[in-house]
């Protein structure tokens, strides 16, 4: 192998994880010269690749990737961030919606469960995700939280995922974004904005998720 090969060694494979990454943790700088490889996700989320070592986790940088290539690091991964143990559980809120969780207080891919979310929710023995897909969050490394659009309950959800996100995002550890997304069938889009003059978050849904809204609503009713 070249050179560029040589700070990733072929038996840490098995340490190597698909992640979750903060936008605001990578500088620009940082970004166009040593993390040129990592994708966007969505607002404040990018994917790249980390390697639990036994002291510390590290973000990989362009000489590991170009050692091995994205394909074969990214396959081992996603394989690896798959067999990540987490809990699973659900919450029940007082008006009727229900939250599930994905998460573990000693995980850092907890979160990162996201980059396999259909496969991930299964192996945990979570629900059956909707054709409309599911709003989520992903405030900190240990926690994932997303309500099903199966339901009318969509105001009380979104609200109180709005609510952890923000508190979970500011007492981190590991923050990753304040925001709620909807993902569906792999694609994920911010629904949260923030005013930058009066620094405040809404919930503004695209037209096509608020029509959904509506008719969930319109059954419920």
């Amino acid at each position: 192998m070249s050179d560029l090969s040589t700070r990733l060694a072929p038996e840490q494979l098995s340490s190597v994880y698909l992640r979750l990454v903060a936008d605001e943790s990578i500088p620009q700088e940082a970004r166009e010269q040593q993390f040129g490889y990592l994708r966007r996700l969505a607002t404040d989320l990018l994917v790249g690749l980390a390697l639990d070592g036994p002291e510390s986790v590290r973000v990989l940088d362009d000489r590991d990737v170009a050692g091995f290539g994205w394909g074969e690091l990214s396959a081992a991964g996603r394989a690896n961030l798959l067999a990540e143990p987490v809990d699973y559980q659900t919450i029940d809120l007082p008006e009727g919606a229900v939250l599930h969780l994905l998460g573990h207080p000693e995980s850092v891919f907890a979160a990162s469960k996201l980059l396999v979310f259909e496969e991930a929710v299964r192996a945990a023995g979570g629900p059956e995700l909707p054709d409309e897909g599911v709003l989520l969050v992903a405030p900190n490394r240990h926690n994932l939280v997303f309500y099903p659009l199966a339901d009318g309950h969509v105001g009380e959800a979104v609200n109180s995922l709005a609510m952890f996100a923000q508190g979970a995002y500011e007492d981190g550890p590991g923050r990753l974004s304040p925001r709620v997304f909807w993902w569906r069938a792999g694609e994920l889009l911010s629904i949260t904005h923030f005013d930058p003059e009066t620094r405040t978050a809404s919930i503004v849904p695209p037209e096509e998720l608020m029509g959904i809204i509506r008719r969930l609503a319109g059954v419920a009713g």
